[in-house]
C-alpha cells in the first residue's frame, strides 16, 4: 500500500509546482516600488533584488506561521543549519537564552540588527566564549518584517557578520489600536502558553507630521520536564540502536573500598535502586546504586516575559524628521539545573589565594557513626534529601536610540546616538556549602543512612547563590547617501558612514564561589570593554542598463586587536526583465569575543579517555577544564563568495537559486582536551593529575588555530496561483543545501567533513520548509511541512554503543494554521503546531535527551487559540 507522508507530501508541492512556476501568468501586473533601503546595502533602489541575497519575511507569513516568539520563527530558517541553541540548552552558561546561527557557523559569526543599529549582546557568554543577541529579549507583534541577508556584510556592517545579517524591522506609522491574546497547550500535556499583545499608534506623519508607536507582549510558559514525555520519562533508550541508560547516573551512592571493585550501599539511598553495571555498557563486576535523573532535567524552561517598544517620528520640516525608538524586556526563566550534588573522588571548590581550585577530600573520618572501619572510608553519595538543583534566570534589556534624518541638495543623510544593555541575574538553589560538608564529616552530625533522622545538618548544607552580569554597547554612527556623475546607464550611487561605538562585558560569579564556600563550582569570569572606529563607503555603478557594480570597503579600529579592512564587490546583470543574475565577493572578519581577548577565567567540567590512567587505562574520566583569555588573539578573517539567479516570468512567479562558499581562517578555539591528554609531551604542564596519577585538571588558553570551509546552495520559490471563486493560493518554499562543512579536528591536522554528520555539532545536508496559504472569502488558511535531513552519527561509536545505528533518520513537521476575519476588526486563530504529533529523531549522541537539541524539541503537538482586535 501506498504510504503518503507529510515529506511525500511537501516534496510532491515542490515537484508540482516547478512546471506550473515556469507558466507565464497573463493577467500578472507589475509593480512599481518606491526607493527603499535593503539589509545589506545604504544605496537605496526601486528594486528589492539586489546584487546581495537577501531573504524577507513578511508580517503576515509570520502571523500565519503559527509562531508565538521571535526565537521560533527565526529558527525555522533553512539557512539556520546548526550549532545554535534556543533554550533548551539548559547547561548552558547563558541559559534561558536564545540565539540564531546562520551556516552552521554558530551566533557569533551571525550578526543581528534591529531596524538596521545593533543592541546589546546577552550577559553572558554561550559556551563560555561565544557573544550574541538574545532573540528572546526582542518582541513578535512590534515587527513588520525580517530581512535575513545570507552573504557576508563586514564591508557594510563590520564584526560578526560573517554568515550573514538578519535585520529585525519594527513597524512604523501605524495608527489605532489593536490588542490580541492567545492561549495554547501541548496535547501531551506538561506544557502551556499564555500570551496577549497590544499595538498602539497615534498621530499620521504625512498629515500630522508625527507618529508615535507603542507595543506590549506578554508571554507566560510553562516549563517541560523530561519525566513529562513518553519519549524520555524513564532515560531507558536501550530498546533504540545504540541507545543507552542515558537518562540515569551511577552516582546513587557507593562506599569505595576499592575504586575497582565497588561496594554497594546496602540498602542504596532512598532515591535509588540497585542495578548492575552491566547496565551501563561497564565491564566492571557487580551492582551499583543508581537512579533515574529524567525527573531532575527541564526540555523547555519556563517563562514569563513582559516586552515593550516605543517608537516616534517627528518631521521637523520638508527635509528634516526626529526619529527615537525604544526597545524594552524583563525576561523570567526557571528550570531544573540538574540532580542533587553527587560528592565523591575529584570533588572540588575555588581557592580564592590562588584562582585556582582546590580538592575537597570525600571520606567518613574514623570515628564516623557511618564508618564501621578504623580507617577513613572513601565514599560517593547523592544528596537526594536536598531535592533538585534549581536556577531561574531573570534578564533586563533595553535599547534606546535617538537619531535625526534628512536631505541636504542630492545628499539624503541620517545621524543616530545609541545605548542598549542586557541585563543578567542568575540564582541557583540546593547547592551545597563546603564548609557545612566538611564539619558535618569531621563531627558526624548528618547521619547518610537515615538522613531524616538529621535535617537540621541537612538546612546548614544548603546553598543559594546569584551570579550576575551584564553586556553594555553605547554608539554614534552617521551616513548618507547621493548619486553623482550621470553615466549611460544612470548615475552613480554613494554611501558613506562612520561608526564609533563601545562595549563592555562584566560577567562575575557569586560571592559563594569566590569565598570557596560552593562545591564543584562551574565559573565564567570575564571583564573587558573595548572602543571601536569604523568608517565604510559604498559605489553602485550603473555599467550598462541591464548591468550593475557594486563596490564597498570598510575599514575597523579596536583598540584590543588591532584593525580590519573589508572590501565587497558584487555584480548584478538582468539581461532579460523575467531574469536576475548576482555574484558577489568579499573579505570579512569576527573580532575576537570580549570572553576570548579580556581577563577573565572559566572552570568548566567534562570527560576525556586517558590513556594513562593508573586503574583504567583508555576508560573515560572526568575532568575539571580551567581557561583564560588571550590579549595577543587577532580576529578571525573570512572570504566570502556568493553566486546566484532569480526568474520571475510574471508579478506572481519567483525561482531564486544561490551558491555560496565561506572561507574562515585563524578560528579562535581552545586546544583540544583530548589531543592534550593523548600528547602530553606537546602541552608540558598543562595536565594535572593526583597522587594516585589520575587526571585532575586541564588548563587551556583560546588561540588562532586551523580553519574553516563551507558552501551550499539555497532555493526559494514561490507561486501566486488566481483562482477567482475558490480563492488565491501562494505555494512557497525555502530550501538549504549543504554540500561541505570541512574544519581540522585539532589544529594541525586534515580538515574533516562535518556536512551531513554530528561530529563538528549536527550538520543535516538538506533543511527546507514547504507551505501551501489559501486565501478564500474570509478564510486564511496556511499548511508548511519542514523537513530536515538525516545525518551520519560520528559521535558516538561501536565501542561505547554496542548496536549503534550509523545513521539518524531524517524528520519532518507539519504545521497548520487558520484564521476568519468574518467578524468586522477581529481576527480569529487555530495554530497547530506540529499536526502529526512527531517525535523527533533518536540520536545516542543527544545523552538523556535522545535526539539533538540543535535541530528538534520535544514540544510535541501543540494547539493555540487566537483573537485580535482592531480599534480604529
Amino acid at each position: 500500500m501506498l504510504r503518503i507522508t507529510p515529506l511525500a507530501t511537501a516534496l510532491a508541492l515542490t515537484l508540482i509546482s516547478l512546471p506550473l512556476l515556469a507558466q507565464s501568468s497573463a493577467s500578472g501586473e507589475e509593480k512599481t516600488l518606491e526607493a527603499v533601503v535593503v539589509t545589506g546595502s545604504n544605496i537605496k533602489r526601486s528594486d528589492s533584488a539586489g546584487p546581495n541575497p537577501v531573504q524577507v519575511v513578511t508580517r503576515q507569513q509570520i502571523e500565519q506561521s503559527g509562531k508565538s516568539t521571535l526565537t521560533d520563527v527565526l529558527r525555522t530558517l533553512s539557512a539556520n543549519s546548526g550549532n545554535s541553541f534556543d533554550e533548551q540548552y539548559t547547561g548552558s552558561f547563558a541559559a534561558g537564552s536564545a540565539s540564531i546561527g546562520l551556516r552552521g557557523l554558530s551566533p557569533k559569526n551571525t550578526l543581528v540588527l534591529v531596524n538596521g543599529y545593533r543592541v546589546a549582546n546577552f550577559g553572558f557568554a554561550l559556551n563560555t566564549q561565544d557573544t550574541f543577541v538574545d532573540l528572546n529579549a526582542l518582541p513578535i507583534s512590534a515587527v513588520e518584517r525580517i530581512e535575513v541577508l545570507k552573504d557576508g556584510a563586514s564591508a557594510v556592517y563590520g564584526s560578526d557578520a560573517i554568515a550573514g545579517v538578519i535585520n529585525i524591522l519594527l513597524r512604523r506609522d501605524f495608527k489605532g489600536v489593536e490588542v490580541g491574546g492567545a492561549y495554547g497547550a501541548a496535547t501531551q500535556g506538561g506544557y502551556d502558553e499564555k500570551k496577549g499583545n497590544l499595538l498602539a499608534g497615534f498621530g499620521d506623519l504625512d498629515t500630522d507630521g508625527w507618529n508615535v508607536l507603542f507595543g506590549l507582549d506578554l508571554l507566560d510558559r510553562g516549563r517541560l520536564d523530561a519525566d513529562e514525555r513518553a519519549y524520555t520519562r524513564d532515560g531507558d533508550f536501550r530498546d533504540k540502536p545504540g541507545g543507552l541508560l542515558a537518562g540515569w547516573s551511577t552516582a546513587g551512592g557507593n562506599w569505595l573500598l576499592d575504586p575497582r571493585q565497588p561496594t554497594p550501599f546496602d540498602p542504596c539511598p532512598a532515591g535509588s535502586e540497585l542495578r548492575p553495571y552491566r547496565d551501563f555498557n561497564s565491564t566492571l563486576p557487580g551492582n551499583t546504586c543508581a537512579f533515574n535523573a529524567q525527573p531532575y532535567k527541564t526540555l523547555q524552561p519556563g517563562a514569563e516575559r513582559i516586552q515593550a517598544s516605543l517608537s516616534a517620528t517627528w518631521r521637523l520640516n520638508d527635509h528634516l524628521e526626529l526619529f527615537g525608538d525604544l526597545l524594552y524586556s524583563h525576561n523570567k526563566a526557571d528550570q531544573i539545573f540538574s540532580a542533587p550534588l553527587t560528592v565523591g573522588p575529584g570533588l572540588r571548590a575555588y581557592n580564592p589565594a590562588t584562582g585556582t581550585l582546590v580538592n575537597i577530600p570525600v571520606a567518613l573520618p574514623v570515628g564516623h557513626p557511618n564508618n564501621p572501619s578504623n580507617a577513613p572510608l572513601p565514599f560517593e553519595y547523592t544528596f537526594f534529601d536536598l531535592g533538585p538543583r534549581m536556577k531561574k534566570n531573570t534578564q533586563v534589556f533595553y535599547r534606546g536610540l535617538a537619531g535625526l534624518r534628512g536631505q541636504a541638495g542630492r545628499w539624503d543623510w541620517e545621524a543616530a546616538v545609541e545605548t542598549s544593555q542586557s541585563l543578567q541575574r542568575e540564582y541557583v538553589d540546593n547547592f551545597i556549602n563546603r564548609y557545612a560538608f566538611q564539619d558535618i564529616l569531621a563531627d558526624g552530625s548528618y547521619d547518610f543512612l537515615d538522613p531524616a533522622s538529621t535535617p537540621d545538618a541537612l538546612e546548614d548544607l544548603r546553598l543559594q547563590t546569584k551570579r550576575p552580569g551584564w553586556y553594555r554597547l553605547d554608539a554614534v554612527s552617521a551616513k548618507a547617501t547621493t548619486s553623482f556623475l550621470e553615466l549611460p546607464a544612470g548615475p552613480i550611487g554613494f554611501a558613506w558612514g562612520a561608526e564609533f561605538r563601545r562595549e563592555s562585558l562584566d560577567a562575575r560569579t557569586s560571592r559563594q564561589v569566590l569565598s570557596g564556600t560552593e562545591l564543584r563550582p562551574a565559573i565564567n569570569i570575564v571583564n573587558g570593554e573595548r572602543k571601536v572606529a569604523a568608517a565604510y563607503a559604498e559605489f553602485n555603478i550603473p555599467l550598462h542598463r541591464t548591468l550593475e557594480l557594486q563596490l564597498a570597503g570598510r575599514g575597523d579600529r579596536y583598540d584590543d586587536f588591532g584593525s580590519a579592512f573589508s572590501p565587497k564587490a558584487a555584480l548584478r546583470w538582468q539581461p532579460l526583465e523575467s531574469l536576475l543574475l548576482r555574484t558577489s565577493f568579499s573579505r570579512g572578519f569576527r573580532a575576537p569575543s570580549l570572553p576570548e581577548i579580556a581577563p577573565g577565567q572559566t572552570i568548566s567540567y567534562g570527560t576525556v579517555s586517558d590513556p594513562y590512567d593508573p586503574l583504567t587505562p583508555g576508560g573515560s574520566r572526568g575532568v575539571t577544564n580551567v581557561r583564560t583569555g588571550n590579549p595577543d588573539l587577532d580576529a578571525e578573517r573570512s572570504k566570502n563568495f556568493n553566486i546566484g539567479a532569480i526568474w520571475s516570468p510574471d508579478a506572481d512567479t519567483s525561482i531564486g537559486l544561490d551558491y555560496y562558499r565561506i572561507r574562515q581562517d585563524n578560528l579562535i578555539k581552545p586546544d583540544n582536551a583530548q589531543f592534550i591528554v593523548n600528547n602530553p609531551e606537546l602541552f608540558p604542564g598543562r595536565v594535572i593529575r593526583d597522587a594516585q596519577g589520575r587526571i585532575q585538571i586541564i588548563t587551556n588558553q583560546y588561540s588562532n588555530q586551523g580553519e574553516l570551509d563551507t558552501s551550499g546552495i539555497d532555493l526559494d520559490f514561490s507561486r501566486t496561483f488566481r483562482t477567482g471563486r475558490i480563492g488565491d493560493f501562494i505555494l512557497a518554499g525555502t530550501w538549504s543545501r549543504l554540500l561541505e562543512f570541512k574544519q581540522p579536528l585539532v589544529a594541525g591536522q586534515a580538515p574533516y567533513d562535518g556536512a551531513g554528520n554530528n561530529r563538528l555539532g549536527a550538520l543535516p545536508k538538506t533543511r527546507g520548509t514547504t507551505s501551501l496559504n489559501w486565501n478564500v472569502g474570509d478564510w486564511q488558511n496556511t499548511l508548511s511541512v519542514q523537513y530536515i535531513s538525516g545525518y551520519d552519527q560520528r559521535v558516538a561509536t561501536q565501542a561505547s554503543n554496542p548496536g549503534l545505528r550509523s545513521r539518524v533518520k531524517p524528520f519532518h513537521q507539519v504545521d497548520l494554521y487558520l484564521a476568519y476575519v468574518g467578524i468586522p476588526k477581529t481576527t480569529l486563530s487555530l495554530s497547530v503546531q506540529n499536526l502529526t504529533d512527531k517525535d523527533p529523531p533518536f540520536d545516542p549522541a543527544g545523552g538523556a535527551n535522545g535526539f539533538d537539541i540543535t535541530q528538534y524539541n520535544l514540544r510535541g503537538q501543540f494547539v493555540s487559540l487566537g483573537v485580535k482586535y482592531r480599534f480604529d
